[in-house]
């Protein structure tokens, strides 16, 4: 069997592929194209593969982390604000529930006038002494009956000493506390149905 039809095939197909190469065609009826395609292809991707394996420039890696960090940053100020928000209102909350004196049950029925101040006055818890104020400064009440400021913590507007359980003193500097307001009234230092004008006179001043 003679080679010469082998060989002229082989090189017909060989100038076949030289003519069609920049039309990146694959042969099917010349093995030397096919196989020379198959490599190139080969050729190609494994760059491909090498360059996207290759480290990425330190500009890229910067900029992925500035972006990480700012959508971190961002991320805990919202968190951060939204939480000063919650502390905000829950303390503004709790400052309304103390100067509310009465406290309302869940399913109670109330009318407007009941949330005035006058109503809420009434359901105020008027907690008293737990020491006596005397007994701690050690003042005499006899003594210090021309004290008018001492004298009318302890009197009503009617001139008369008030409970023990407003006053927080024991049954003796009860007894004298009476005794001093009474000797006050007497001599004229104290009014007895009015508060002293000097204590009307300092409540009226603005405040310094």
């Amino acid at each position: 069997m003679s080679i010469r039809p082998s060989l002229s095939v082989a090189f017909r197909c060989s100038r076949q592929l030289s003519a069609q190469q920049q039309h990146a065609g694959i042969s099917t009826t010349c093995p030397r194209g096919l196989l020379k395609d198959i490599a190139s292809n080969r050729a190609v991707s494994a760059r491909q593969t090498s360059r996207n394996r290759l480290p990425r420039g330190s500009t890229d890696r910067l900029q992925e982390l500035y972006r990480e960090t700012f959508q971190g940053t961002s991320q805990k100020q919202a968190v951060k604000k939204e939480t000063l928000d919650d502390l905000t209102a829950s303390a503004t909350s709790q400052a309304y529930m103390r100067q509310m004196w009465r406290r309302f049950l869940p399913g109670e029925v109330y009318a407007p006038r009941d949330l005035s101040a006058w109503e809420l006055d009434r359901y105020r818890l008027k907690r008293p002494a737990q020491q006596d104020v005397l007994d701690m400064l050690g003042l005499n009440p006899v003594d210090n009956y021309r004290n008018f400021s001492m004298i009318s913590e302890f009197m009503s507007p009617h001139g008369r000493i008030l409970h023990s359980t407003e006053t927080g003193l024991r049954p003796v500097n009860q007894r004298k506390m009476a005794k001093a307001i009474r000797r006050a009234i007497g001599l004229g230092i104290h009014p007895s149905v009015h508060r002293h004008p000097e204590l009307i006179k300092q409540a009226g001043r603005p405040p310094t």
